[in-house]
């Protein structure tokens, strides 16, 4: 594997000084992105909220202005994003702001704890999302919301970077749909962005 191959794969779980280049770029060239997703949720003053795969946490920093009353959780399987999600939120942290080390497979907070759970450029990299979303599921108050950016399989932009990235999985929007419902999710909204990026909107 080369060395640009390399840089592209530390996006699935940075690690090391080409792991916090990717970060650093995540943080640049998902903002346009986030800010469309974050401008489609009705944010609440005093929301508890998890954001699952924080990566970078520059989301995590935008959701506690959304929220000058709440708290803000954020978890990632990546040692290296977990540190620099602390550091770009250190104000916070330990008062407002919650960020740890962690898998969505099982994630290590009560029942029914947060109002909204985001998950933004990450899904794809859940093994099991099955799993991951009746997990989610659990840690959603009745009524919580849970969202999350997605690509679509059919954009040759996403078909790129499915055949860089090894640990990347695209699958069909009906597909998800319906593995969203199957864990319990109603009320689905899903809006298109730029010809391949997907929001969906689900609640419990």
């Amino acid at each position: 594997m080369g060395t640009l191959s390399k840089f592209w794969n530390t996006n699935a779980h940075p690690e090391g000084w080409m792991g916090r280049l990717a970060l650093r770029m995540m943080n640049l060239t998902h903002t346009p992105m986030a800010l469309w997703n974050l401008s489609l949720i009705d944010f609440q003053p005093d929301w508890t909220i998890l954001d699952a795969g924080c990566g970078g946490g520059k989301n995590i920093a935008r959701m506690l202005k959304r929220c000058p009353e709440g708290k803000v959780y954020g978890i990632d399987y990546s040692e290296e994003s977990v540190a620099y999600s602390i550091k770009n939120n250190r104000k916070h942290i330990g008062t407002r702001c919650f960020i740890q080390q962690g898998n969505v497979m099982e994630l290590p907070y009560e029942d029914a704890k947060f109002d909204l759970v985001t998950a933004y450029e990450t899904v794809y990299f859940w093994p099991d999302l099955k799993k991951a979303f009746a997990e989610v599921f659990r840690v959603l108050k009745p009524g919580g919301m849970f969202t999350f950016s997605y690509g679509d399989e059919s954009s040759s932009t996403m078909c790129y970077w499915a055949n860089e990235i090894e640990a990347m999985r695209i699958l069909p929007v009906d597909e998800i749909s319906q593995l969203l419902t199957n864990a319990g999710f109603t009320d689905l909204q899903i809006a298109r962005k730029g010809g391949y990026t997907i929001n969906f909107r689900i609640k419990k």
